[in-house]
């Protein structure tokens, strides 16, 4: 029963991740998802695009988090580090830090 449950919340959230939500707070400076807008962005702010994370390894690591924890979600992207889900992020200017959308996946930068 508890593995149907958790089954049920896997698949939950996949359908809301297809679904494209996507909330945003504070000023977005760069996503990794939106191609070459988000390159200069995040080149700009001297960060190498190509060492964060694509959209399906974001997924990934959100999935496999939520499985090994009952369906609970990350509080943030650094816990996803922390635990080991995904590989650390390039070092942010001051004022900057990184958001994580969970129900879409999507990984961006924005002001404190």
């Amino acid at each position: 029963m508890r593995q149907v449950s958790l089954l049920a919340i896997v698949l939950a959230f996949a359908v809301a991740l297809s679904a494209g939500c996507r909330k945003r707070h504070g000023k977005t400076t760069t996503s990794t998802s939106s191609g070459p807008e988000a390159t200069e962005a995040a080149a700009s702010l001297g960060v190498d695009p190509k060492a964060l994370p694509n959209h399906q390894t974001l997924y990934d690591a959100i999935s496999k988090y939520m499985m090994a924890n009952n369906g609970r979600a990350a509080k943030s992207v650094d816990e996803l580090v922390q635990r080991g889900f995904l590989k650390p992020l390039p070092a942010l200017p001051s004022g900057k830090r990184y958001e994580l959308d969970q129900r879409s996946a999507i990984l961006t930068i924005v002001d404190n």
